[in-house]
C-alpha cells in the first residue's frame, strides 16, 4: 500500500512538473510576456534542473524551502504584473496557472517529505 501511495505521489509530481514547465515555456514564447522573457527563461531553467534531478532521485527533498519560495515569489510577482492588465487577452491567465502549478509542486514536496518521516 505504501509503495502504491509513493508511486501515485511521484506521478502527481511528474504531472505538476510537466504542467509548470509547459506553462513557463508558453509564457516565455508569448509576445505578451516579452518584457519578462529573460526572467521567465531563468525560472524555466531552474524548474528544468529540478525536474532532471527529480527523475534520478524520485524525491524533491533536494530543493530547499528557500529556493522553492524564491521561485514561487517570482512567479507571484509576474502574476500580479499581468493577471489584472486589461490590455491583454486570455494569455494573462498563464501567469496564474504557473503560480498554481508551482504551489502544487510545493505541496507535493511537503507531502513527500512528511511521508518519509513516518
Amino acid at each position: 500500500m505504501e509503495q502504491m501511495d509513493n508511486m501515485q505521489l511521484v506521478s502527481q509530481i511528474e504531472i505538476s512538473f510537466h504542467n509548470l514547465i509547459d506553462t513557463l515555456g508558453i509564457m516565455s514564447k508569448h509576445d505578451s510576456y516579452m518584457p519578462d522573457r529573460e526572467r521567465l527563461n531563468h525560472l524555466l531553467n531552474v524548474v528544468l534542473k529540478w525536474k532532471k534531478k527529480f527523475q534520478v532521485q524520485r524525491k524533491l527533498s533536494f530543493i530547499s524551502r528557500e529556493e522553492l519560495l524564491e521561485v514561487y515569489n517570482k512567479l507571484e510577482d509576474l502574476k500580479e504584473k499581468y493577471l489584472y492588465d486589461s490590455s491583454f487577452g486570455d494569455e494573462v491567465e498563464l501567469s496564474d496557472k504557473a503560480v498554481i502549478w508551482m504551489w502544487e509542486l510545493m505541496l507535493l514536496r511537503k507531502k513527500q517529505i512528511e511521508g518519509n518521516e513516518i
